[in-house]
């Protein structure tokens, strides 16, 4: 996940080096990938809440009366039915109909909305957007993502701690994927009602200040902080998707199984990113090649270890004929058996 170029820094950075965090480069953002010990981190997750710092996502405001225009050029699915204080998963597709970006979409007010996406493909989709302006169209893109923060907080408790500490409209007026304005002691900010973690959250874009006035007013009533390696095993146990590593290789919407989640068309299904469970105790390398009955059947991409499972787990990109639940594979030298998804599904 690491690649050349400059590599930015969380405007918090300073927070989280006093936190104890230890940082590394992912996807061109040098960001806290544990801040002491990662299984306590997933434990506070899966059993109260956690909070992480979002910012290496991008963040683009989309405003004009064409604004919804642009977005209909760039994503695919039914943007145009998105209401104002909703928010809705969204791809942006290649032209061989393969996803080159991951998309959260608020509409914020009646012609401005936020498009949040994955850290490494802030500059593509940042020019797909400008590019998808027409000379007449009423459109402007503002990249905020250098400018503001994202701060998440997920786990079953969450809701119980955004009323009790940031605001109580919050949990009250929030369902799942609905966006709205608050006030944080006084200062303004966007909270979304969303998590990739398997378990129920929030996400706040706010000032830098403010961001930062909010992660230690959470640290002073004991939530703690979460480092990528904990935010990776939630997402893998929960079999939620990154564009690094797992659909890099360019999948369809189809071969991803997010055709049907997003309301839009597959394309080609010749593969499956499917859930592989490992038999051995190691960690394979995401490219390691997968083999079903003594052929090639595809390669592993996300692979994590589960502490709460006290498992080895991944995503694999599989041929279709062999991307059936109890299909036994090797991961290199390990042995492996597709299974269903997900490994970990969020209490109700």
């Amino acid at each position: 996940m690491n690649r050349p170029g400059p590599v930015f820094h969380l405007a918090l950075r300073d927070l989280h080096a006093a936190s104890g965090a230890v940082f590394s480069t992912v996807s061109g953002w040098s960001v806290p990938m544990r801040y002491g010990d990662a299984t306590a981190e997933l434990a506070a997750l899966r059993q109260g809440a956690a909070m992480f710092d979002r910012s290496s996502r991008s963040r683009f405001l989309v405003t004009g009366t064409d604004a919804l225009e642009v977005l209909k050029t760039v994503f695919a699915g039914p943007v145009e039915e998105l209401e104002e204080g909703r928010a809705m998963r969204a791809v942006a597709l290649g032209p061989g109909g393969t996803i080159e970006d991951l998309a959260l979409i608020a509409r914020t007010g009646g012609i401005a909305y936020l498009v949040s996406g994955e850290p490494g493909r802030r500059e593509a989709t940042l020019a797909r957007l400008r590019a998808a302006i027409e000379p007449n169209w009423d459109a402007t893109v503002d990249d905020r993502t250098e400018t503001t923060c994202l701060i998440g907080l997920a786990g079953p408790g969450a809701a119980n701690v955004a009323n009790e500490h940031l605001n109580e409209a919050l949990p009250a007026r929030l369902q799942a994927l609905h966006c709205l304005a608050f006030e944080f002691h006084g200062f303004r900010g966007l909270a979304i009602r969303t998590s990739d973690t398997g378990e129920d959250g929030f996400e706040f874009m706010l000032a830098p200040a403010v961001a930062q006035h909010l992660v230690e007013t959470l640290r002073a009533a004991g939530i703690p902080l979460a480092g990528q390696e904990a935010l990776d095993i939630a997402r893998v146990e929960a079999c939620i998707p990154a564009f690094e590593p797992d659909l890099e290789t360019g999948l369809s919407p189809a071969e991803a199984e997010l055709d049907a989640l997003l309301g839009i068309d597959g394309g080609p299904a010749s593969r499956v990113l499917s859930a592989v469970l490992l038999e051995g105790p190691g960690v394979p390398a995401t490219g390691t090649p997968l083999m079903a009955g003594g052929e090639p059947a595809g390669e592993l991409r996300s692979c994590v270890r589960s502490p709460s499972l006290n498992a080895t787990i991944g995503l694999g990109i599989i041929d279709s004929r062999h991307a059936f639940p109890g299909r036994e594979i090797l991961a290199g030298a390990d042995r492996a058996v597709v299974v269903a998804k997900p490994f970990h599904r969020r209490r109700s």
